[in-house]
C-alpha cells in the first residue's frame, strides 16, 4: 500500500517518527509498501519498533548515529511511538480520519 492510503491517525505515526529520528521516519514510510492494509502495516510497525527496542544501540549503530544519540531518550521516543501505533490499532478505522495525507 501507499502512505497516501493511510488514515490521518495512522499517517501521524510517520510524522511522529521524525521527532525520534529522520531515519526511523524514512523507514516507516517505506515499510508501508510491504503491506496490503493499514492494520497489517500498523501491526508490522509494532513488530519493527519492538525489534528496535530490543537493541536500540544496534539500530543506531546501523545508521552511524549511535555516537550522537542519547540512547535512553531515543528509546523513550520509540516507546511513545509504539504506544501511538497501538492506540491507532485500537481505534475503529472510521474514527481514524480520512486518507490521502
Amino acid at each position: 500500500m501507499d502512505t497516501d492510503d493511510l488514515t490521518a491517525m495512522a499517517y501521524q505515526t510517520i510524522t511522529l517518527a521524525l521527532d525520534v529520528s529522520e531515519n526511523l521516519r524514512a523507514e516507516l514510510g517505506a515499510l508501508a509498501s510491504a503491506f496490503s492494509s493499514e492494520d497489517h502495516y500498523l501491526r508490522g510497525v509494532v513488530v519493527f519498533l519492538d525489534e528496535i527496542l530490543s537493541d536500540p544501540e544496534d539500530y543506531l549503530d546501523m545508521w552511524n548515529a549511535l555516537d550522537q544519540t542519547h540512547v535512553p531518550k531515543f528509546s523513550d521516543g520509540v516507546r511513545q511511538l509504539r504506544d501511538h501505533v497501538i492506540g491507532t490499532l485500537s481505534t475503529p478505522r472510521a474514527e481514524r480520519g480520512g486518507t490521502g495525507m
